[in-house]
């Protein structure tokens, strides 16, 4: 009797403590989080909401390639974001990958450097790394590199962009797709402009503005 007794004791204390560590497991992957995200969240499978995500928090110096995600929704109620946009210098922060959101993102700021999302996102401005789906911000894109459908009220300015970028200016410096504004301008086209005024250094595509400039030609109208 007082072997079966000890015998359930030491399982009971054996399921306790298991059930802790996998507790504490758990606590880097979670269903609900506020942000910006605690550094021991490793991701969010679910809901985020909160002032936003700033990477000075999320960036990992460990040497790996991991870094904590949102997979869902992520809701920003920032009521700083006009004055964030007024104010942030984006060539003062190093643009490299360090947080990724999969899903929806609707913000009243919106993304600074180094977060890349895949879905759709609304917000009044993004400063993020790679944004690829439908990206809508209401003033400003400055991003690495967009693939997809960009929106911007503005500017949208890109290094690398492949699909379709649309604004008062579009500015990329390699193009494969489409640019509709007042003013396009593609270091590198492999595409079609169409605008007042259009430039590209080095142009295999079509133009369709006021005024049309690349590498061969200049012409009102049309220009290849």
């Amino acid at each position: 009797m007082k072997t079966r007794f000890v015998i359930i004791i030491v399982l009971l204390i054996n399921s306790l403590l298991y059930g802790q560590d996998s507790l504490q497991s758990n606590q880097k992957i979670r269903l609900i989080a506020f942000t910006p995200l605690k550094d021991k969240i490793e991701k969010v499978n679910g809901l985020a909401v909160g002032l936003g995500l700033d990477p000075k928090f999320d960036f990992k110096s460990t040497g790996e390639t991991n870094f904590q995600k949102i997979n869902g929704i992520n809701l920003e109620v920032n009521p700083l974001g006009l004055l964030i946009w007024m104010f942030y210098d984006p060539s003062k922060s190093k643009n490299s990958e360090s947080f990724k959101v999969n899903g929806l993102s609707i913000s009243a700021g919106g993304y600074l450097r180094g977060i890349s999302h895949n879905g759709l996102s609304v917000s009044m401005y993004n400063y993020g790394y790679k944004m690829a789906g439908i990206m809508v911000s209401a003033l400003y894109t400055d991003v690495e590199k967009g693939k997809g459908i960009l929106i911007s009220g503005l500017l949208i300015s890109t290094k690398e962009m492949k699909g379709v970028s649309i604004s008062a200016v579009n500015d990329t410096e390699m193009l494969k797709g489409l640019q509709v504004g007042m003013y396009n301008r593609a270091a590198k086209s492999g595409g079609l402009q169409i605008g007042l005024i259009n430039k590209s250094d080095n142009m295999r595509g079509l133009q369709i503005g006021l005024w049309n400039r690349n590498n061969k030609r200049v012409l009102p109208l049309i220009n290849f």
